[in-house]
């Protein structure tokens, strides 16, 4: 199982908890009464300032860190380290990359929470305070955390690895937190391992730099099941838009890892496949589903019956037809040749880059 896909867990803020490989959105519950926020002096991040206060969080009777940035409140465990220390400007500047970086969105109105618990135990606990009777799901997870409501809830797993989780989970605690409507499945799911691309700036600079395609474990296994012929090969897109990751961790070959790839190379495929000619079909999407207007769009392409459907499954193509091209068989070709430009010869020294593989 890939180290940054180590989870499983509910995959749908508004259908009974299912599993899959990454936690996506669920209706989380309040907080614990027995914790609460108290006044305390602020500290700064090394070189970007983004906290605004810092005050004491009580957590099973032991003071801890409650951590106030413009958008974010860190509740931690973690005494101290480059994690924790990073995290308040990392989540901030990972906010400012998924309202700019494919279509202006809306940011959250209010502050969002996220947990960085120094343990799996700690982190455990946690889980079943927030989520209560549907922490069960979620208590599957075997490294990182999730996001639910809007809340993102991880433990400490090493630097490298607990931020590219913070980057593909925050991604769901954005739309979780700002959307009126739901994306589909495979969009939400390829958009969040979009942004999990990212390099530090550099020495002396722990600033992240996000590049969609800096994500060489995506690109690795998206090339690898482009030159497969066996059960981990690539899927048509028909079935890329209609499966459910959960439903594919059962089977052998670890079709679910390969699945992520190709939504991952899906999400790209949108922002620039075909010299950028769907890109503002992506951005319309983005913004529809943001403001509300998704399942009006659905319903006036599809009729009432079959767009709420749609919109309340969150698999199958429908979203692509209505948006992207009403024709499944070539957007289905296009997809394929753009995999097998950016998987080609030579392509992985652009990705290593963080560049694009096109260019």
């Amino acid at each position: 199982m890939n180290r940054r896909s180590p989870a499983v867990a509910p995959v749908s803020d508004r259908r009974p908890p299912a599993l899959a490989l990454l936690a996506i959105a669920l209706v989380a519950c309040a907080p614990d009464r027995a914790e609460r926020v108290e006044p305390r002096a602020a500290a700064q991040p090394a070189s970007l300032n983004v906290v605004v206060a810092e005050r004491v969080w009580t957590f099973e009777s032991r003071a801890h860190r409650a951590i106030e940035t413009p958008s974010y409140q860190v509740l931690t465990t973690e005494p101290g380290g480059v994690v924790v220390d990073r995290l308040p400007a990392f989540l901030e500047l990972a906010l400012n990359h998924y309202t700019t970086t494919l279509a202006p969105l809306p940011r959250p109105t209010r502050r969002m929470e996220t947990y960085l618990l120094s343990s799996r135990p700690q982190w455990t606990r946690v889980t079943q305070r927030i989520m209560g009777h549907a922490a069960q799901p979620y208590l599957m997870i075997q490294r990182g955390g999730f996001a639910a409501g809007g809340k993102g809830v991880f433990w400490n797993i090493g630097p490298q690895d607990t931020f590219a989780i913070a980057s593909h989970e925050g991604w769901h605690q954005f739309t979780q937190a700002s959307f009126r409507e739901p994306l589909p499945i495979w969009l939400e799911e390829g958009l969040a391992t979009y942004m999990e691309g990212f390099r530090w700036g550099g020495p002396g600079d722990d600033r992240p730099v996000f590049l969609p395609w800096a994500n060489l474990e995506r690109f690795d296994t998206l090339r690898a099941a482009a030159q497969d012929r066996s059960e981990k090969s690539l899927r048509p897109l028909a079935e890329v838009v209609t499966a459910l990751p959960q439903d594919l961790v059962q089977h052998a070959g670890d079709p679910a890892l390969v699945w992520y790839a190709q939504v991952w190379a899906l999400a790209h495929f949108l922002a620039e496949g075909e010299a950028g000619r769907h890109r503002p079909a992506l951005v319309r999407l983005l913004r529809d589903a943001a403001q509300g207007r998704l399942g009006a769009a659905l319903r006036a392409s599809l009729g009432d019956r079959a767009g709420h459907s749609a919109l309340g499954r969150r698999v199958g193509p429908e979203v692509l037809l209505v948006y992207v091209d009403h024709d499944l068989d070539r957007l289905d070709a296009q997809y394929r040749d753009f995999i097998a430009r950016v998987t080609a010869v030579g392509a992985r020294d652009r990705v290593v880059q963080g560049h694009s593989p096109l260019h």
